[in-house]
């Protein structure tokens, strides 16, 4: 699959059709496609709300960029999902950032997509986080580069494929209990990026807000 919405220094971004071909390609059944794909749909229109305000304040986001990235995240996740939308082997989740970016790359994919994906675990994970954690991760650092990037880190906290909305009071508690550094770097983006509407997102994509 080659072409896209334009070309960057490195690939093609694709646009929203050939977005779901590639969701296609490597979704295990239309239920896992479903769910997955819907969710990059939220994570894109809640980075697309955070991106707006972004832009009054520090200039415009590349938002066919910012669109293709957040609908693209998550497509290592089918690795990990039964047909039927068990998700399997859940300690390795995590490793979903790495399995997208690695596909991505093989795609032809712009390599921004991919370096973004690459880090959208939690708001960009350190090598400390990752021993705290013990999530089955190669102990390095994933740190965000960019507002691309950082807008996704942000976006996908928002949202679940459960699928739900994250209150983010709750969520912010529960890092403080266990990653601090992690909550301290949510703090700082909502200073930065400020809150999506999640109320009225929950109410037209019919997810409860938890």
């Amino acid at each position: 699959m080659t072409g896209g919405a334009g070309a960057g220094a490195s690939g093609w971004v694709p646009d929203d059709a050939q977005v779901e071909a590639l969701h296609r390609r490597y979704a295990p059944s239309e239920q896992v496609l479903e769910l997955v794909l819907t969710h990059g749909r939220v994570v894109a229109d809640i980075a697309a709300q955070c991106a707006e305000r972004l832009d009054e304040q520090e200039g415009p986001v590349d938002l066919s960029l910012l669109r293709a990235t957040c609908l693209l995240h998550d497509l290592g996740t089918y690795a990990l999902y039964s047909p039927d939308g068990r998700l399997g082997n859940h300690p390795a989740y995590p490793l979903h950032a790495l399995i997208g970016a690695t596909l991505l790359r093989e795609e032809g994919v712009d390599e921004r997509v991919a370096a973004a994906v690459r880090t959208h675990v939690l708001m960009g994970l350190s090598a400390d986080d990752i021993r705290a954690s013990g999530m089955l991760l190669p102990v390095r650092d994933y740190a965000p580069q960019g507002v691309v990037a950082e807008l996704l880190c942000y976006a996908d906290r928002f949202h679940s494929k459960r699928p739900c909305f994250n209150d983010p009071e709750r969520f912010a508690a529960g890092l403080e209990a266990s990653l601090p550094r992690q909550a301290a770097l949510f703090r700082v983006a909502q200073q930065r990026f400020g809150p999506p509407d999640v109320e009225g997102l929950a109410r037209r994509y019919g997810h409860p807000v938890v």
